[in-house]
């Protein structure tokens, strides 16, 4: 199956349900239910939250906080990791994007171009392992 672009203004459930912001997902209507997230112990509404408590001006260790924070979306929501498996797993992510319309997002791109779609890649091998 074709890659979709994963971001709160998609159509496609599970693209909206992939991105971090789904309580804005939600509320555009794109998606039916709510994704909170614990990380660190901490509850967040969504994955989006978490980060913006954590996220770091450095990209690296921001890579490593988004992806683990995506890992525990997919553990606390194992139907998203069941989603994007039925897909075809990595390879399905890589044909996917991230494009938001945000200038100079360093989120943003397609495949393993976006440091988002690496960051949901990662996390989804280490919730395979």
């Amino acid at each position: 199956m074709d890659g979709i672009n994963i971001w709160s203004g998609s159509d496609i459930g599970i693209g909206a349900a992939l991105t971090n912001p789904t309580e804005l997902a939600f509320r555009k209507g794109n998606i039916k239910k709510c994704y909170p997230v614990t990380f660190k112990g901490v509850n967040f509404r969504d994955a989006e939250s978490a980060y913006q408590k954590h996220k770091s001006p450095d990209m690296q260790e921001s890579i490593e906080i988004m992806t683990e924070i995506i890992e525990c979306k997919l553990q606390q929501h194992p139907r998203l990791f069941e989603e994007i498996t039925k897909r075809g797993g990595v390879e399905w992510l890589k044909q996917c994007r991230h494009i938001v319309g945000v200038k100079n997002s360093r989120w943003e791109g397609y495949g393993l171009e976006s440091n988002f779609i690496l960051c949901l890649v990662f996390a989804y091998q280490l919730c395979s392992e």
